[in-house]
């Protein structure tokens, strides 16, 4: 059975990353995704703006609406994507649950500002059965998965320590990393405000932190945007160092070896390990475990739920400052 999605909001993430781009090479948005899946049929974009409208239209040769209640009606979506601005996301949910029942709703990180409105959201779509997720990606990379299944057979041993560089906002950008690290490490037992920072865009904090996860410590440091974007992990362990740099884009284990001019000694290992990564395609990943999360089979999408308890540890620390 073909599932037809319906991608509301067409900027950067819900089509414009690729408008410039070999479709053979690159992936990184809904529209995109959903084209070329072959478990999906893209059946319509939803935006405000004229010239985003004609874009898709033209790209994706797919109706397109500025009306939201109109598309639903016309499109009858099993697949929603809320890709608008933040702050839109629970009207356009509340919309989208009163007037179709898709299977399934895609919503753009993070669900909203408010915790209440997240809880809300989660909650709404749970009592009328229908599946939210929330667009972690790098919890689909085949190479995130990969570090976690190392994590769990303790190849990469606990406790680790580590080290996460962020930069455009604590809950923009370092949301992403705070997820991801809480896939691989577990929940957040304490964390620990180093130093406040500044503000990005005047809205969104950028503080140093040491986060303390079930499986180990990591500080979070911010770095400028407007210098260049910088999203990195490292984690050491007893068993290696990985490197999860370029914003997941290159992934390397170092495992430890004795060394060999001094003996008794141990080092990391020269020859670096690549664990392969597909971020220029992120979104077929999404879509390949968003299928498998429909057919009850397992998956690492990002649920609602998990998504929530990342807003609410950054609701903490958003109060702390």
């Amino acid at each position: 059975m073909i599932l037809r999605a319906l991608v509301v909001g067409l900027g950067q993430i819900g089509m414009g990353y690729d408008l410039k781009h070999n479709p053979d090479q690159y992936v990184m948005t809904h529209a995109r995704a959903f084209q070329i899946h072959p478990a999906f049929e893209l059946v319509g974009g939803i935006d405000s703006d004229d010239m985003r409208l004609s874009a898709f239209e033209s790209e994706y040769d797919c109706p397109v609406y500025s009306d939201l209640v109109c598309a639903l009606k016309d499109c009858n979506p099993d697949v929603v994507v809320i890709a608008t601005p933040t702050a839109t996301h629970l009207q356009v949910l509340v919309t989208v649950i009163r007037e179709s029942k898709p299977r399934a709703i895609i919503c753009e990180k993070p669900l909203t500002y408010d915790i209440s409105e997240a809880t809300k959201m989660v909650e709404s779509c749970e009592a009328i059965g229908i599946r939210l997720f929330v667009n972690y990606m790098r919890r689909s990379d085949s190479a995130v998965i990969e570090v976690k299944s190392r994590i769990d057979k303790g190849i990469i041993s606990q406790p680790v320590k580590g080290v996460c560089w962020y930069s455009k906002g604590l809950i923009h950008n370092g949301s992403h990393f705070f997820n991801l690290l809480q896939y691989w490490l577990g929940s957040v037992a304490n964390f620990e405000i180093i130093n406040k920072g500044r503000l990005w865009n005047d809205e969104d904090p950028e503080p140093d932190l040491k986060v303390d996860f079930k499986l180990g410590t990591v500080f979070f440091l911010s770095a400028r945007e407007e210098d260049y974007s910088h999203y990195t992990v490292e984690l050491i362990s007893a068993g290696g160092r990985l490197q999860y740099a370029q914003g997941g884009s290159q992934v390397m284990w170092q495992s430890v070896i004795d060394d060999p001019s001094c003996e008794g000694y141990q080092i990391l290992n020269p020859a670096v390990e690549t664990i392969s990564s597909d971020m220029n395609r992120i979104q077929i990943q999404v879509l390949d475990h968003l299928i498998k999360s429909i057919n009850g089979e397992e998956s690492s999408i990002c649920t609602a739920r998990d998504a929530l308890i990342t807003l609410e540890i950054l609701d903490k620390i958003g109060k702390a400052l």
